[in-house]
């Protein structure tokens, strides 16, 4: 069986000018870790995914140069710095085709020191979503009626540096209001807020290994075949039965909003600023309540500020001497919670705003309702497990209950039939029944060394939000999941080994019309939200 062939790529000319692979001075392990950290319910965001490997940093490097991966060195390779983008490729020797199993840019170098230490350096790029966790929200205007695929549009498209592809599902919700509760004053990342709409949705975002943002819709997941089947050929496997995992009861926090019918005044300034002759200021001016100005709130339909009406100036503090208003401008930008004022002073005095306010619809998350579903039985016989989801941007109290119902049959434990003895379809044990009615099998990760060309293959083309099958006899295990995360590691060269963190499959038939075996809701299917 031929080895699988890996390669190591840097961008030393800048972003799209060409990749230069770096493999002959990479030195083993090289590890990545992509993908969402955890399969409980409220686990649908991915974290920042890492690369780790070192290089050659001595005379016997590619180059024969001492310090030629040592940034600032006087003979440091060309192009070789912080925020490079990396890419690491492996070779499938039964097809020739190349994956992508990482695509990042550099984090951080660490040159060893010393002529006769190990010379080497290490090297941690990170994926996109370190760019999304950098990013913040800023300027980004309250979303009023957008599905949660637009607004997962918008956020990326604020990132500076954008990822290498998307691949954005046409979303099942569409909220009122959203993005309305950040803060220009203390911004949000945009990590934050696609999680925040990813779990309004019950969507999932993440990025592949080949760069690519993905978003997952509400029931993307749902009646779809696996990708492959693990048939007792995987080299390790983590399965617990828990009751830690076995929920009896599910929340859902929803936000109803509430919205002025007219403009009020969201912002005033509170004490006089002072502007100096040619000069400029700018601030921020938070959104909050006006019957209650310690609550912030969101803001739409925000009025562009009129001289006099909105603002004013004058060549004293206390509002007295000259009226300075026609000589000061007033530029506004406006954000979801905030305005941004520039005030520039073009009087040939020191001007004093005195009054300076903003005007527009407020937007007002006070009255949130929890959606809640719970299996009693459950609590009865193995005590309290309780999740609770804030669906952020989710109004719909409806959806809210249904999402909790949802939730609570994929995260508990079916029915299965109970043992009584004497009775005739009740006293098959082992066959029909079983002395226990409920379980809760969870299998944490799946680990596939390069045993077989077959599992080369699947070790290389496997990626997050496929699905697995995972048949293992000892621990009786027969089950679909989804790959949450991946952590691979080439040990030696042409050896990589791969762990899948798991997630719960929804196997549940749901209800079409006309199409049998579809179409008997309450018997064969159920309904859908």
């Amino acid at each position: 069986m031929a080895a699988i062939t890996s390669k190591v790529e840097v961008e030393l000319a800048g972003r799209n000018n060409g990749w230069t692979e770096i493999t002959a001075d990479v030195l083993t392990p090289l590890r990545i870790g992509i993908g969402i950290r955890g399969s409980g319910p409220a686990d649908r965001t991915a974290s920042t995914g890492t690369l780790t490997f070192s290089l050659n940093n001595s005379t016997k490097n590619s180059a024969g140069t001492l310090g030629y991966y040592s940034p600032g060195a006087s003979l440091s390779r060309a192009g070789w710095t912080v925020g490079v983008r990396v890419r690491v490729q492996l070779r499938d020797p039964a097809t020739s085709v190349w994956y992508v199993r990482f695509l990042g840019s550099v984090t951080t170098i660490t040159p060893a020191a010393g002529i006769y230490g190990s010379r080497a350096v290490q090297v941690i790029a990170a994926d996109w979503m370190d760019e999304a966790a950098r990013s913040t929200i800023s300027g980004i205007a309250t979303q009023v009626n957008k599905r949660s695929d637009e607004i997962i549009t918008l956020l990326v498209n604020n990132v500076p540096r954008s990822p290498e592809a998307t691949s954005i599902a046409t979303g099942r919700d569409t909220y009122a209001y959203a993005l309305d509760t950040t803060r220009d004053d203390r911004p949000n990342s945009i990590l934050q807020e696609l999680a925040r709409v990813s779990i309004s949705e019950l969507g999932y975002f993440y990025v592949r290994s080949d760069g690519t943002a993905v978003f997952e819709a509400r029931f993307d997941r749902v009646e779809l075949n696996d990708d492959t089947t693990l048939n007792n050929t995987m080299s390790g496997l983590e399965m617990t039965v828990t009751r830690d995992t076995l929920l009896s009861r599910v929340q859902t926090i929803v936000h109803p909003r509430t919205v002025d019918a007219s403009a009020q005044v969201l912002y005033r300034l509170q004490t006089a600023t002072e502007i100096p002759i040619n000069g400029t200021v700018d601030l921020i001016g938070g959104f909050t309540d006006p019957n209650n100005r310690a609550s912030r709130v969101g803001g739409t339909s925000m009025v562009t500020p009129v001289a006099t009406t909105d603002y004013l100036a004058n060549s004293a503090s206390d509002g007295s001497g000259t009226n300075l208003t026609a000589s000061i401008s007033v530029a506004t930008s406006f954000a979801s919670n905030a305005a941004r004022f520039t005030i520039t002073n073009n009087a040939s005095v020191t001007a004093y705003v005195t009054k300076l306010q903003a005007r527009g619809i407020g937007v007002y998350d006070y009255e949130q309702t929890v959606g809640e579903a719970e299996d009693a039985t459950i609590a009865t016989d193995f005590g309290e497990q309780v999740a609770t989801l804030d669906m952020h941007y989710q109004t719909s109290v409806s959806v809210g209950v249904d999402a909790a119902r949802y939730l609570l049959e994929l995260y508990s434990a079916s029915d299965i039939g109970v043992w009584y003895l004497g009775t005739v379809g009740s006293s098959e044990l082992g066959v029909t029944t079983q002395l226990a009615y409920r379980v809760q099998t969870t299998v944490g990760s799946v680990s596939v060394l390069p045993t077989t060309a077959a599992l080369q293959t699947q070790i290389l083309a496997r990626d997050i939000g496929d699905r697995i099958a995972v048949v293992e006899t000892v621990t009786g295990i027969s089950k679909s999941f989804y790959i949450q995360a991946l952590d691979l590691e080439v040990a030696a060269p042409g050896i990589p080994a791969v762990t899948w963190s798991l997630a719960p499959a929804d196997t549940t038939v749901y209800w079409k019309l006309e199409q049998t075996g579809f179409s008997e809701l309450g018997s064969a299917t159920r309904l859908a939200f």
